[in-house]
C-alpha cells in the first residue's frame, strides 16, 4: 500500500506539496477554508492548475476543516457536524504566516491599548472599527499592504520599513525598525531606530505586520520532527515561484521516499 501523508493547507505551498507527493503516496489535503487558495484566492490561474493536477493525481480535498491536533500518527479534524481522526504517516504543514509578535520583533516599553497584530488590525477594519488617528504600521508586505488598503486615504498613516512599490499613500521610514511604545492607557508615541539613530513617532495606533512567522498552530506539530514537515515559506514579500521551490525542497526526502 501507498504510504499516507496528510499535509495541511491549500495554498500554493500546500497545493504543491499535495501534487509531488501524490506522485507515490495517499495524498489528504486539508484546509479550514471551504475552498483551496489560501492568501493567493481560488480564482489565481496557478491555484487553478494545481487543485487540477491534484485531483486528477487523486489527492482527496478536504476542505472547511481545521486541524487541530498531531499524535501518534494521527490528525485530528474538527468541522461543521464532523470530529474524527486521520491516520498517516507524516504530516506536512503549509498553514500559512503571521506577523511576528511584540515579543518577537522585540518591542518594548509599555503595554499600552492601541497596539494590534496585523492579523487583527485587519480582521477590525474589515469589520469597520477605527483603529486611531494616527496610526503606525510596522512592515513590508502582505499583511501591512492589507492594513493600509483598509486604512484608506483618510488615515494619517506613517509606515516604519521599507516603502512599498505601489499601493496606499504612507509616509514611509524606509530601514527604520520599532524599538519600544511608550504612553500611559493607550500608546501616544513609537519609537524607532536606524544604527544608532532613534526617533519617537506620535501616534494613537501601532500595527504590528512585519517579521513573517509560520503559523504553527496545531498542536504536537509546532516543530520539525521525524513524522513532520514544514513546506511553508516565510518571508514579507514572495513570489509563487519562490513558494513552489521552497515547497519542492522541503518534501524532497520524502518524494524519494515514497517513489
Amino acid at each position: 500500500m501507498a504510504e499516507r501523508i496528510v499535509v495541511v493547507g491549500a495554498g500554493i505551498a500546500g497545493l504543491a506539496a499535495a501534487r509531488e507527493l501524490a506522485v507515490g503516496a495517499e495524498v489528504e489535503l486539508v484546509e479550514r477554508l471551504p475552498e483551496v487558495g489560501g492568501t493567493w484566492g481560488f480564482e489565481h490561474p496557478l491555484v487553478g492548475e494545481l487543485r487540477r493536477s491534484c485531483v486528477e493525481l487523486g489527492v482527496r480535498l478536504t476542505l472547511g476543516v481545521t486541524a487541530l491536533r498531531w499524535r501518534e500518527r494521527r490528525l485530528l479534524l474538527v468541522g461543521p457536524g464532523e470530529r474524527a481522526w486521520r491516520e498517516a504517516e507524516h504530516l506536512v504543514f503549509a498553514g500559512g504566516t503571521r506577523p511576528a509578535t511584540a515579543a518577537e520583533l522585540p518591542l518594548f516599553g509599555a503595554r499600552a491599548a492601541g497596539v494590534f497584530a496585523g492579523t487583527v488590525a485587519h480582521h477590525l477594519l474589515e469589520g469597520k472599527v477605527r483603529l486611531g488617528e494616527r496610526p503606525v504600521v510596522c512592515g513590508d508586505g502582505y499583511w501591512a499592504e492589507l492594513v493600509l488598503a483598509e486604512l484608506g486615504d483618510g488615515a494619517r498613516a506613517t509606515r516604519v520599513g521599507a516603502a512599498p512599490a505601489s499601493g496606499p499613500e504612507a509616509a514611509a521610514w524606509s530601514d527604520w525598525r520599532p524599538l519600544a511604545v511608550r504612553g500611559r492607557d493607550r500608546v501616544e508615541e513609537l519609537l524607532v531606530g536606524r544604527g544608532e539613530e532613534e526617533r519617537a513617532l506620535p501616534c494613537d495606533c501601532v500595527v504590528l505586520a512585519a517579521d513573517q512567522r509560520p503559523l504553527r498552530n496545531v498542536d504536537g506539530a509546532i516543530v520539525e520532527a521525524a513524522d513532520v514537515t514544514f513546506a511553508q515559506l516565510c518571508a514579507d514579500r514572495v513570489t509563487a515561484d519562490e513558494v513552489l521551490g521552497h515547497a519542492a525542497r522541503s518534501i524532497a526526502s520524502l518524494t524519494r521516499r515514497t517513489r
